[in-house]
C-alpha cells in the first residue's frame, strides 16, 4: 500500500511541476507535423490559407557563465532593465508575453536579436552577446561546441514557447553574403531545427539598402540568394526563407523579382505622406513573387500623436496589403522603448507603463494600445477590394522646387511603367524617388537641385548619370529643372 502511495505522491508532484514549467518535460526536437508552404503566392498550413499576422519581437540572451537562455528584450520594461534574471523566471515570463501576443490577434512572431551574431572579419570569429542579469554582458564565442549546444538549447526553449501559444516564427539570422564562417553557422542552425514546424521561415539578410556595403549588379543578389536556396533545399527543405528589403529603392540592386527566395519581405515606413500605401501599390502591381510586409509601423504616444491615428494607419495599410495581393503583414514592434528618438520609441502595439493580466491570469508589463483591434478584427478570407492608387503616388513628397523629367523605354521603344527614378543632392546625402507612368514618363520633384540620378525597373538593368549645370532650366519663379529625355533600360532575362 505504501508503495502505491509513494507512486501517487511522486506522480502528483511531477504533474504540478509540469503545469508550472511544461517546457522541461517535452522532447523539443519532436514537433507536430505541418510546415507552412506556399502555393500560388499564398501561404498554406494544413492545406488551408494562412495569412501571417506578424509581430516583430526582440529577444535577448542571458547567461550565468555556463547556461544560456532566452529572455524578453529589457528595453520593453519601463526601466529598460531585465525584470527576471534566472532561467526559470525568464522562460515563464516569455510564456506570458507570447500568450499576450497571441491574444492580440497575431499568429506569427518575427524573432529579432537572438539570431543576430557578431562577426569579427579580422579575427574570423563569430560570437553573440549575452547579458549577465543586469550586471553587464559576456561575449559567447561559437568556436566551442559546448557554446553551440547551450545556444541551440536556448533557441529550442524559445521555439517551444512560441508553439505552445499557437505562434509560428520567422527567424532573423542576419548572415553575411560572401563570408564562409557566417554561412557555416547558418548551415549548423538550419540543420539543427529543420524538423521544427514552428519555424515558418528564416530571414537571412535585413535591409541590404542600408547594410550591404558593396555595390552590386543585379545578378549578384540573384547568385547570393540562389546559393542560400540550395543550402535550404539541402539542409532544411521543409522550411522557407526570405530577405527583408527596405522598400521600392532596393530595385536598383536587390531586384525583388530576381531574388531566388521563397517570398520577399518589404519594410516600408511612413516617412512621407501615404508612403506605405504608395509602396504597397507598387509591390502589388510589379512584384511577381510572393511578398509580405516584413516591417511597418506608425508611432503614437496618445499625446502628440493619438492612438486613434495609429489604429487608422494599421487598418488602412493592412487592408491595402490584402487587396494588393500581399501574403502577410508584419508590425514593428511589440512594445514601446526608450531610444531617445520619438519615431522608434512609440511604434509598439503595447505601452511600457502599467500591467496587463492575460486571459490565463498571467501578468505582463505594459498595456495594449487600441491598434490591436486592427489585428483581432482582420479576416484573411474576406472579399478583396481594389488596390488603391493614392493621389500623390507619383509625388508623395509633395515637393516642387526642382524637377527631373523624362521617359523610360525598353530596347523596342515600349514605355516602361513602374520604373524607379532616384535623384541625389551634390554630396550624395539626400535623395528622393518617383516612379514612371504607363506612358513611361516621370517627374521627380525635390526641395534641392539634383546632381546625380539613376533609373531602373524590375527585370531591367540600371541607367545612371549626372545633371550638368548648364542643362538646368528655369521653369517658373520657384521651379527649375532638367529634362533627361528618353532613357533606355536594358531588360534582364528572368533568371529564376
Amino acid at each position: 500500500m505504501k508503495k502505491y502511495l509513494y507512486v501517487f505522491i511522486i506522480f502528483s508532484i511531477s504533474a504540478i511541476i509540469y503545469l508550472a514549467y511544461p517546457f522541461y518535460f517535452i522532447d523539443k526536437k519532436k514537433t507536430s507535423p505541418g510546415f507552412v508552404s506556399i502555393t500560388d503566392n499564398i501561404f498554406r498550413f494544413h492545406e488551408k490559407i494562412f495569412f501571417p499576422m506578424v509581430l516583430n519581437c526582440k529577444i535577448s540572451l542571458q547567461t550565468d557563465g555556463k547556461n544560456l537562455w532566452p529572455c524578453i528584450f529589457p528595453d520593453y520594461n519601463s526601466d529598460s532593465k531585465h525584470k527576471f534574471t534566472t532561467k526559470e523566471s525568464c522562460l515563464k515570463q516569455l510564456m506570458s508575453e507570447f500568450e499576450m501576443i497571441s491574444e492580440m490577434g497575431f499568429n506569427t512572431i518575427r524573432i529579432v536579436g537572438i539570431g543576430e551574431l557578431n562577426f569579427d572579419k579580422t579575427a574570423q570569429k563569430l560570437s553573440i552577446s549575452a547579458s549577465t542579469g543586469n550586471e553587464g554582458h559576456k561575449e559567447i564565442s561559437f568556436r566551442e561546441d559546448e557554446n553551440y549546444k547551450e545556444y541551440f538549447n536556448a533557441i529550442r526553449d524559445l521555439l517551444f514557447i512560441a508553439s505552445s501559444n499557437g505562434l509560428k516564427v520567422i527567424f532573423l539570422i542576419q548572415t553575411l553574403p560572401g563570408y564562409s564562417l557566417p554561412e557555416q553557422h547558418l548551415i549548423k542552425f538550419v540543420s539543427e531545427f529543420n524538423s521544427d514546424s514552428t519555424i515558418l521561415a528564416y530571414d537571412f539578410f535585413n535591409e541590404p539598402l542600408y547594410f550591404d556595403s558593396l555595390e552590386r549588379k543585379k545578378t549578384g543578389p540573384f547568385e547570393i540568394t540562389s546559393r542560400w536556396k540550395k543550402l535550404m533545399n539541402k539542409y532544411a527543405p521543409n522550411q522557407l526563407f526570405t530577405v527583408g528589403l527596405a522598400g521600392v529603392r532596393e530595385v536598383f540592386e536587390w531586384d525583388p523579382n530576381l531574388l531566388a527566395v521563397d517570398f520577399v519581405s518589404f519594410h516600408p515606413y511612413e516617412y512621407e505622406p501615404e508612403q506605405v500605401m504608395n509602396e504597397t501599390y507598387w509591390y502589388g502591381k510589379y512584384v511577381k513573387k510572393p511578398w509580405i510586409i516584413g516591417e511597418t509601423g506608425f508611432p503614437a504616444d496618445d499625446d502628440s500623436i493619438p492612438y486613434t491615428r495609429q489604429l487608422s494607419f494599421a487598418r488602412k495599410t493592412l487592408k491595402q496589403v490584402y487587396n494588393c495581393g500581399g501574403s502577410g503583414y508584419s508590425w514593428w514592434q511589440y512594445k514601446d522603448v526608450d531610444w531617445k528618438v520619438f519615431y522608434p520609441n512609440y511604434l509598439g502595439v503595447m505601452s511600457r507603463e502599467g500591467e496587463t493580466v492575460t486571459k490565463k491570469g498571467n501578468l505582463v508589463s505594459g498595456k495594449p494600445k487600441p491598434i490591436t483591434e486592427a489585428f483581432r478584427e482582420f479576416e484573411n478570407n474576406g472579399i478583396k477590394d481594389s488596390c488603391v492608387c493614392m493621389p500623390n503616388y507619383y509625388n508623395y513628397s509633395g515637393l516642387n522646387h526642382f524637377r527631373l523629367e523624362g521617359k523610360l523605354f525598353d530596347n523596342n521603344n515600349n514605355p516602361i511603367a513602374g520604373g524607379v527614378v532616384l535623384g541625389w543632392d551634390e554630396n550624395w546625402v539626400h535623395s528622393f524617388y518617383s516612379v514612371s507612368k504607363p506612358d513611361g514618363s516621370f517627374e521627380l520633384f525635390g526641395n534641392f537641385q539634383y546632381f546625380h540620378w539613376m533609373a531602373s525597373a524590375t527585370l531591367f538593368n540600371m541607367a545612371r548619370g549626372e545633371v550638368l549645370p548648364d542643362s538646368v532650366k528655369i521653369l517658373s519663379e520657384n521651379l527649375s529643372g532638367v529634362n533627361l529625355g528618353v532613357l533606355k533600360l536594358v531588360p534582364i532575362k528572368e533568371i529564376n
